[in-house]
């Protein structure tokens, strides 16, 4: 029996679709495969807190204002425009994340027990955009209580490679299917909370490998006693 002619329409039209998804998921798996440089230097980003959540955070003046220094698999978080600034250094040496403490000139273990984290897979959504004229790939992660939005670009990625093994000084990007890619962009919905970090200006430059590291001046101390 010949099926109907719009039966046909249908599953030609589901193909066409099926296609043209396979050929837009092969486009973006060849650029993020196409050899490019790990990027170096510093990427600022500005935080913005959104929902019926928000006015309980806003209550602890958060920051809203980042840096994150990459060099190779050493990277440094900077966060600005909250009651307290905070300097965080993933030191692969020791396989640790710091807080320091310039006060006392204090480089704190932020997590006593703290492991790499579950990595849940990026899954790309079809669907691009751009951040800073800079067109980017925007994927998404689903986790019990979360979804996170990354809208990444081929041209800004780490070097994988670096980061095997490591358990505490993991980049937090890291995420199966992200290819290194260095978010650009990012919105993490939890009930009631929507929180976005966009990049607003990036500069590529050499950094001096000691500025990547704890101060010599600082002593190690133990698990971070501060509330956070």
């Amino acid at each position: 029996m010949t099926p109907p002619w719009w039966a046909c329409a249908l599953r030609n039209k589901a193909l066409l679709i099926g296609l043209g998804t396979l050929c837009l998921l092969y486009g973006q798996g060849e650029a993020f495969q196409a050899p490019v440089p790990p990027f170096e230097g510093l990427i600022s980003y500005k935080v913005k807190i959104k929902g019926k959540q928000a006015a309980i955070l806003q209550e602890n003046e958060p920051h809203n204002r980042m840096d994150l220094y990459i060099q190779e698999n050493r990277f440094i978080v900077n966060e600005h425009g909250g009651a307290n600034p905070v300097t965080r250094i993933y030191d692969p040496d020791r396989d640790r994340l710091f807080v320091l403490d310039p006060r006392f000139k204090i480089a704190y273990m932020q997590e006593k027990y703290r492991k790499k984290p579950k990595n849940y897979p990026a899954t790309y959504t079809g669907q691009t955009d751009t951040v800073l004229g800079i067109p980017v790939y925007v994927f998404q992660v689903k986790k019990p209580n979360e979804e996170i939005l990354y809208y990444v670009s081929p041209k800004y990625r780490v070097n994988l490679s670096l980061f095997q093994g490591k358990k505490r000084a993991y980049a937090f990007f890291l995420n199966d299917g992200l290819y290194g890619a260095i978010p650009l962009k990012m919105i993490r919905k939890q009930e009631g909370l929507t929180i976005e970090v966009t990049a607003v200006g990036i500069r590529p430059m050499k950094l001096d490998p000691e500025s990547m590291k704890i101060p010599k001046d600082y002593k190690i101390g133990g698990y971070d006693p501060r509330p956070r």
